[in-house]
């Protein structure tokens, strides 16, 4: 089943991970997904390479932020998709979604959980403290009107990285992980948790996956779950929630890897259609 939304967003962001590898990653998205019926593209400038307030690049980030919240704005989709580009892609439309449906359920479906603050982060990157922004958090650029999500909305799946700061803010503020353990073995029980039809946002980064599989991202992780595995649970997810909003980020395609494993996690999630 095709998921239905109002606005596809093309979000060629690599500024916030620091790797152009990624810009790529947005458009090739986009030629896989057939579009939703209205799609966006985002220009992102290339701004000057310096750290502003202990975030790399924070100035064009900012700025991708600001073109993405005022089309929404415009707009007001009630379901968005984006197309990234790096983490940083998809923070204005979590921002939008978690106003108009509260309490929305996040999953973070990413290798590393994303939870640095400028103080914190060993590279100041700022793909590295999306979540974190999200949860209020971090430097005023990017957190905007304050925390978009509360701590109990958020599950960490597939995550395994962590830095010492990351996994204090999961300890202090009690996130539900999913590691790649849970992944494999229970599926169903990533979401059994939270409420049946409930409104949910699906953030994936690619590299959620092993590694020797999926080795087109930017930020390989070992130890991860199969493809087969993560997709279903996306499914899951599918299934379980009342999906509003989906993001795909830090797809780097100019590294050799088998296009079909993306297409088995994009199809998961309705997307595109399966691999025959």
């Amino acid at each position: 089943m095709v998921w239905q939304r109002d606005v596809d967003l093309v979000v060629p962001l690599w500024q916030g991970g620091d790797d152009v590898r990624v810009a790529p990653g947005s458009a090739a998205l986009a030629r896989q997904v057939p579009s939703g019926g209205s799609r966006l593209h985002i220009s992102v400038t290339d701004g000057p390479r310096q750290v502003v307030g202990g975030v790399l690049n924070l100035e064009t980030v900012a700025q991708t932020q600001r073109r993405i919240r005022d089309r929404l704005a415009r707009r007001d989709p009630a379901r968005t998709l984006t197309l990234g580009g790096d983490c940083a892609s998809d923070l204005a439309a979590v921002q939008h979604l978690a106003a108009r449906y509260p309490g929305m359920a996040c999953y973070w479906v990413d290798a590393h959980p994303d939870l640095n603050t400028p103080e914190s982060s060993p590279s100041g990157r700022a793909h590295g403290m999306v979540l974190r922004a999200l949860l209020g958090q971090g430097h005023g650029m990017l957190t905007g009107d304050g925390a978009a999500l509360a701590a109990r909305d958020v599950t960490l799946v597939g995550t395994r990285s962590f830095d010492p700061a990351e996994a204090e803010v999961v300890r202090a503020q009690g996130l539900a992980v999913a590691g790649p353990e849970a992944v494999v073995a229970d599926p169903e029980g990533v979401a059994a948790r939270r409420t049946a039809g409930t409104p949910a946002y699906v953030h994936v980064d690619v590299d959620v996956c092993d590694p020797a599989e999926v080795p087109a991202v930017a930020c390989p992780e070992p130890g991860g779950p199969p493809v087969e595995a993560v997709a279903r649970v996306l499914a899951a997810l599918a299934r379980h929630h009342t999906v509003v909003g989906i993001g795909v980020c830090e797809y780097a395609p100019v590294i050799e890897h088998d296009p079909k494993r993306l297409t088995v996690l994009l199809s998961a999630l309705g997307l595109c259609d399966p691999v025959v």
